[in-house]
């Protein structure tokens, strides 16, 4: 019996150190990602649908081979299709994908089963409810179909506004102001933020029309502070593709940290043509 246990011992430390990779550790593999997949697509169309054909192209192309039964998409390809992926991957596809009709009518199909139409007004509803309070996702997810045309002529008054004044602030206040996204999502505050008041600007006669317009020139440069040097915010596909895809739509395709985010994006992609939530950690 301890010939035995020992031999099983040796034969799984055998099997473990044959799984490192060639620099001598292990890397886990995260699922590939329907929402990373659709948020990527629509950042590289936004900043350059033409230079970034091929990865446009090759996500769709993942997205319709792996949408769901129903016609959903879930969190991955084995998940219960839910209401934010799906208006993702719906959005990005009528924006970006011209040959998919069957696709769409489907996924059209599942959305008005859960919303109860195709209504934007509806589909604003839905998505606040769905989040509440939080709008760290509710205002991205807006953004998002509001770029890609699936939030009707009113779109960006549909998106909520965000305080992205805020971030002149000290970090050390963040806490005592409140904010409505969770700090790591900073970046999303600022460039969604001041996306949405570029396009949906106050009253001329609102005071914060007035103190974002002088702000902005301040709080601009953070976002390239905020970037890590691989180029990903969080290392995480969706984050740094609703970073990119806000300063495209406004206008800010020089940004300094585009490239870094673009590059990001283009090593990210898997060669099936999907992105994963995130990086593969390593350990």
């Amino acid at each position: 019996m301890v010939d035995r246990i020992a031999q099983s011992m040796a034969n799984a430390e055998a099997h473990l150190l044959s799984l490192r990779n060639a620099q001598g550790h292990w890397e886990g593999h995260l699922s590939s990602s329907a929402l990373s997949t659709a948020t990527a697509m629509v950042a590289l169309h936004a900043v350059d649908a033409s230079l970034h054909g091929r990865f446009i192209k090759s996500g769709a192309s993942w997205l319709i081979e792996n949408q769901n039964a129903d016609g959903g998409w879930g969190d991955t390809p084995l998940s219960k299709s839910n209401l934010s992926t799906t208006l993702l991957c719906w959005s990005a596809l009528k924006k970006t994908a011209s040959e998919c009709a069957l696709t769409l009518e489907r996924c059209e199909s599942w959305i008005c089963a859960q919303v109860g139409s195709l209504e934007p007004a509806d589909i604003q509803r839905a998505v606040v409810r769905r989040y509440g309070k939080d709008k760290t996702f509710s205002v991205p997810i807006l953004m998002h179909c509001a770029i890609c045309g699936t939030l009707g002529e009113s779109a960006w008054n549909r998106v909520l506004p965000l305080p992205f004044e805020l971030a002149a602030f000290p970090r050390s206040w963040f806490g005592a102001l409140g904010l409505p996204v969770v700090s790591y999502a900073l970046p999303a505050l600022i460039a969604i933020g001041h996306a949405r008041f570029h396009h949906a600007p106050p009253s001329w006669l609102n005071p914060l029309r007035w103190l974002r317009s002088r702000l902005w020139s301040r709080i601009r440069p953070m976002l390239k502070t905020l970037q890590p040097s691989s180029g990903g915010y969080l290392e995480a596909t969706p984050l740094t593709s609703f970073v990119t895809m806000a300063l495209a739509s406004s206008g800010d395709h020089e940004h300094p940290c585009v490239p870094g985010a673009i590059d990001f994006l283009h090593l990210s992609m898997r060669p099936d043509g999907s992105w994963p939530i995130d990086t593969n950690l390593a350990t």
